[in-house]
């Protein structure tokens, strides 16, 4: 199916913000929500086109599940992104997020811990927290922004435009967080919408991890800094294009994929 990057970008907000609402107060920990969010957003968006001015790319999604227990030292998701451009040119990165549940019927994400980011950020600085939220959040960046945009799409939102109003899901900087010092939802002034992290950012290449330890612990294949429990793998293929043989891969041995 071909869409454009924001029709694209719409689906993806729409798919996070109902995987996440569908989820019930005895049902609300990270591992589940992980989980089905990312299961659902696989099944709803895989092998997608997006159109531009000047390409057309696709979009293939592959989910991995962690076999066994490990130590984690990077973030519970890693990205794994490979790009392959119309000039030839390539770019290979990883990206890491720390998922964190809103308490339940509490302002608080008590499982937030300094050690923990701490230790995060000294292995993969451009690290996020993916924040998840049992009830909408619109006081995240730019929000404000995003309602003015939608008021000429009265019937269409979420699904046929990026810019939405509320969100389930938003990506907060550690370092910033760490800076503040807060574990509640005021953290959402800092939040960008994980659906526009993903399209907008990850997919452009950009808050990507370069290094090879970061790359190799991604991919599941150094497990001395421990592993991520869920790696999402995504390869982005400009118009004519065939994948190069340097791509990053998962380490099978370590990592079930999700069908």
């Amino acid at each position: 199916m071909e869409s454009s990057l924001d029709e694209f970008t719409g689906r993806i907000e729409n798919t996070i913000r109902n995987s996440i609402s569908e989820i019930t107060g005895h049902e609300w920990n990270e591992d589940f929500i992980t989980l089905k969010l990312l299961s659902d957003l696989r099944r709803e968006l895989d092998g997608m086109y997006f159109t531009s001015n000047d390409r057309k790319n696709k979009i293939d999604w592959q989910i991995y599940k962690l076999k066994g227990n490990f130590e984690n030292n990077f973030g519970d998701i890693a990205l794994v992104i490979n790009i392959n451009y119309k000039d030839g040119t390539d770019l290979h990165g990883a990206a890491f997020l720390e998922a964190k549940k809103r308490d339940w019927r509490k302002a608080s994400f008590s499982a937030m811990k300094i050690p923990q980011a701490k230790k995060i950020l000294k292995n993969a600085p451009r690290s996020q927290y993916l924040l998840y939220d049992y009830e909408e959040i619109t006081n995240f960046v730019l929000g404000s922004s995003y309602q003015e945009a939608l008021r000429q799409y009265p019937y269409h939102r979420g699904s046929q435009i990026s810019f939405s109003a509320v969100t389930r899901a938003v990506c907060v900087p550690l370092n910033l967080a760490l800076e503040t010092g807060g574990k509640d939802t005021l953290l959402y002034r800092y939040g960008t919408p994980f659906s526009l992290q993903l399209a907008k950012r990850y997919f452009n290449g950009l808050d990507l991890e370069f290094d090879e330890t970061s790359k190799k612990v991604a991919t599941g294949f150094l497990d001395k800094f421990g592993l991520p429990k869920y790696i999402i793998k995504i390869n982005i293929i400009e118009n004519g294009v065939e994948p190069k043989e340097n791509e990053l891969r998962v380490n099978q041995a370590n990592y079930n994929r999700i069908d």
